[in-house]
């Protein structure tokens, strides 16, 4: 009796990772993870039963590594930019959730269940940048007269502003200068 191969679990998200930033979501398939990977398609059937489980699997893991490093953000000296510096580590994620809308969300009950849990973790980190927030206007640091969800939605949609034209250091400086200052000369 031959045993089944196994595979890592963080090389699978890798690999997943990888291949939807190279051919989208149309040109993600289990023949071409598969190819990556050196193992049969079976293989990874043995774990998910369709591609919109995997990839869903993968962005529900990417959010939870992201939401578990925002805590981190409040305990900073400058929290706002540990949040655009943690940004910068995640820049890929923006990319990742803009092939939602071609997932088909009821195509398995796990589906169902990874997009909960997806939607889950948005309201958490949008409420751990909230609360970040707020301690920066209690310590006079950030503005007070513009609305909190205002606020909230340009910090998270910083994670869109691309990196490429510079290192990420510089990029975090600069992103992070901007939220504090504006544009305004």
């Amino acid at each position: 009796m031959s045993r089944k191969k196994t595979i890592d679990q963080a090389q699978l998200f890798h690999e997943t990772e990888q291949l939807i930033l190279e051919s989208g979501y149309a040109g993600f398939h289990f023949k071409a993870l598969s190819e990556k990977m050196g193992v049969a398609r079976s293989t990874i059937y043995n774990y998910y039963t369709k591609k919109e489980e995997l990839i869903t699997a993968y962005m529900v893991h990417l959010l939870e590594k992201v939401v578990e490093n925002m805590g981190q953000a409040e305990m900073e000296e400058q929290p706002v930019k540990y949040l655009i510096h943690l940004w910068s580590r995640y820049a890929h994620m923006h990319q990742m959730l803009q092939i939602m809308p071609y997932i088909d969300q009821h195509a398995t009950p796990q589906v169902q269940e990874n997009i909960k849990k997806m939607f889950a973790m948005f309201t958490e980190m949008k409420l751990k940048i909230e609360r970040t927030l707020v301690k920066g206007q209690e310590r006079g640091e950030l503005r007070t007269d513009i609305q909190m969800k205002t606020m909230v939605g340009l910090v998270m949609a910083t994670i869109q502003v691309p990196i490429n034209h510079t290192s990420q250091s510089q990029w975090v400086e600069e992103v992070y200068q901007l939220l504090m200052t504006g544009l305004k000369n």
